[in-house]
């Protein structure tokens, strides 16, 4: 009996441990993905913010296109975010296609005729591809638009003429008459 649970626990041991391994070496993968396609990105848009990409949802799709070099085609969601003049902020989901055999993103040109299964994927998640900005920057900056006339009108305007008043009190233009 004492054979078989260290027997039992000696195989529990080595089944976990090629997991860890295993586990380790798709992080990996993860990784060098997220790299491609953030250096892919980087050349579409100038403006790409370091780091902000998150990719969801991955599907593996085989690959029927002669032209294209490879026989798999890695597909997903990619979440990242875009920073114009140090103010405004884009958040864009595309749908990213990336290469495992070369280690780079593929386009959407590249990847067109690749096979049905890329364009079913393609038109699940065509609700969820777009590009939304962050507004609040934009009705600060409306807001000024208010607020600096305001200001000028209430509490700028109110000591422009105190030294006049001054005068105007204490006789120094000489005038002898009283406006009442």
């Amino acid at each position: 009996m004492k054979r078989k649970i260290i027997a039992l626990l000696s195989v529990f041991t080595l089944v976990f441990s090629f997991a860890s391994i295993a586990s380790a070496a798709g992080a990996t993968a993860d990784n060098e993905m997220k790299a491609a396609i953030e250096k892919g990105l980087k050349e579409k848009h100038y403006d790409y913010k370091k780091g902000s990409i998150e990719i969801t949802d991955l599907k593996t799709v085989p690959n029927n296109d002669p032209k294209l070099d490879t026989s798999e085609i890695v597909v997903g969601m990619g979440s990242y975010k875009t920073l114009r003049d140090n103010i405004f902020y884009f958040k864009h989901k595309d749908i990213v296609f990336y290469n495992a055999k070369d280690n780079k993103m593929l386009t959407e040109q590249e990847v067109a005729k690749a096979g049905p299964e890329l364009q079913q994927y393609k038109k699940t998640h065509e609700d969820q591809v777009g590009t939304k900005m962050d507004f609040v920057v934009i009705i600060l900056l409306l807001s000024l638009i208010l607020l600096v006339p305001l200001y000028l009108l209430t509490i700028w305007e109110k000591g422009q003429y105190l030294t006049t008043k001054f005068k105007i009190k204490n006789n120094l233009y000489n005038h002898m008459k009283n406006f009442n």
